[in-house]
């Protein structure tokens, strides 16, 4: 919303989990979708661990030819799809401007449209920058852009095979409106409004947590919805009858970066381009005409995006090993298991194979019973085989296969 043209930014930005509550979708409503190699422009989807980094920045994706103007009915082009698919053959977005600390007053990243002139957004969320695109010989952070739909996405990322718990968990934020969609399904949207009531979309993030299955591709697709000033409201204050809504004339002041330093808008800012009193608001106001041409009469609002998540998991547990040395092996080897040899053969479990029949009575130690084997039976120094096995290699007893590699470890006995 434009109230008296200003909007005023927090600084710190604070994203709480009930703010914009949203139910996740199950995980069998995402299914599997991957774009091609030339595609994958991005490279702010990186992987770190066992998880991605995803976050907007000038190398998120803009798909030019996924945007729509042109409307301006009580709906329009501003309108949430209920789904919206991956777009192939986008460029690149334009980089807004980050947060930075060291370059005041503007606080944002040296250069940035955001450092000259910034609607009134917050500081982007963590190492994200807003995005938008150049529209009119300008930044989309500038009041240039026509009502309408811009689409934004990043590069496909795979979950690996085998993982447990992945999830994506997503913070965004936009101007008018964004909803998220992960390969085409829509996990996530915005209230479709202008900022007629606090919060504003541009200044509390919309957190979303969403499953994700092992073995999957997905594309994530940004869809910003630009609305007139003051939409949905019908009546003024801040809206009029469609096809008007309230739209300004005159400048708009905005501020320097994520400061409250307040910056008069250009010339070329204004949010109407014919002569007329500096704002006239509702029902008074003038029709939007010539909406999506470049010479577009009225309404144009700022335009941005910024997000900021992590898709996340836990990594497969590695299988169990089948290594397992022979009692031959151990009964040649008694330096590597000099802390058990004298471990009675009836502690090590009660799946050990009986003593044979030849055995005298008593108990027996493992030593005793791998160095006999024609006293104490072969099943007998198999069991010893297993555990003394099991010991070095965690091979879980009656599965090992005879693999014994030239570097058994010392066997020690675990402290307590």
């Amino acid at each position: 919303m434009r109230r008296s043209g200003l909007r005023t930014p927090a600084v710190a930005v604070v994203i709480a989990a009930g703010a914009l509550a949203f139910a996740a979708c199950s995980d069998n409503a995402v299914g599997p979708r991957s774009l091609s190699s030339s595609d994958a422009a991005s490279q702010s989807v990186t992987l770190v661990g066992n998880s991605y980094v995803i976050v907007s920045d000038g190398s998120t994706q803009y798909c030019a030819s996924a945007q729509l103007n042109g409307g301006n009915t009580a709906v329009g082009d501003w309108s949430i799809p209920a789904s919206f698919g991956p777009v192939a053959n986008c460029g690149t977005a334009l980089d807004l401007g980050g947060f930075d600390a060291t370059n005041p007053p503007s606080n944002a990243t040296a250069g940035s449209p955001l450092a000259t002139y910034n609607p009134g957004w917050s500081a982007p969320i963590g190492s994200s920058h807003w995005i938008g695109i150049t529209t009119k010989g300008g930044p989309s952070s500038d009041y240039r852009p026509n009502p309408g739909r811009y689409v934004f996405q990043e590069a496909p990322f795979t979950v690996p095979s085998g993982v447990t718990n992945a999830t994506l968990a997503l913070s965004v934020k936009s101007d008018n409106v964004a909803a998220v969609y992960l390969n085409g399904v829509q996990i996530g949207a915005q209230a479709n409004t202008d900022c007629n009531a606090a919060p504003c979309n541009w200044n509390t993030a919309l957190v979303i947590n969403q499953p994700l299955t092992a073995g999957t591709t997905y594309t994530l697709t940004f869809v910003v919805s630009d609305v007139p000033t003051g939409f949905p409201l019908t009546s003024g204050p801040l809206g009029g009858s469609p096809p008007q809504y309230g739209c300004l004339r005159g400048p708009s002041d905005g501020v320097a970066g994520f400061s409250t330093t307040v910056v008069s808008t250009k010339p070329l800012h204004i949010v109407h381009k014919s002569e007329g009193p500096p704002i006239v608001y509702g029902g008074t106001g003038t029709i939007m005409t010539d909406i999506g041409t470049a010479n577009q009469a009225g309404c144009e609002n700022p335009m941005g995006l910024d997000f900021a998540g992590t898709a996340t998991w836990t990594p497969a547990p590695p299988p169990p090993s089948t290594t397992w040395c022979s009692p031959g092996f151990w009964k040649n080897h008694e330096e590597l298991w000099t802390a058990y040899l004298n471990v009675k053969y009836s502690t090590i479990g009660s799946g050990r194979a009986p003593l044979s029949k030849k055995a005298p009575a008593g108990d027996p130690t493992l030593q005793e019973v791998v160095e006999s084997p024609s006293i104490y039976g072969g099943p007998a120094t198999n069991s010893v085989a297993d555990f003394l096995s099991n010991k070095a290699f965690g091979t879980p007893i009656g599965s090992g296969v005879e693999s014994c590699p030239d570097n058994v470890p010392v066997l020690t006995v675990p402290r307590t």
